[in-house]
């Protein structure tokens, strides 16, 4: 029983550890120039948006923040 805990717990820790790396926390809409939280419900088509890591690298590539999402 231990053994199975133990496993279960180190699979969901891995899993966390890798999830950051795959999403970003940041897009941004090429066409309006405004970037969102990547949770944000004005996001329609994520594959179309640029992927920024933090906001500062968003605002530095031009990018204004989302008035809905206030990232």
């Amino acid at each position: 029983m231990f053994k199975k805990i133990a496993l279960a717990t180190l699979a969901a820790v891995c899993v966390s550890i890798a999830t950051p790396a795959l999403a970003s926390d940041y897009l941004g809409n090429p066409k309006s120039m405004k970037f969102h939280y990547s949770s944000c419900s004005t996001i329609k088509h994520p594959e179309r948006f640029v992927e920024f890591s933090t906001r500062d690298d968003a605002i530095a590539a031009g990018y204004e923040p989302c008035k809905r999402c206030n990232p």
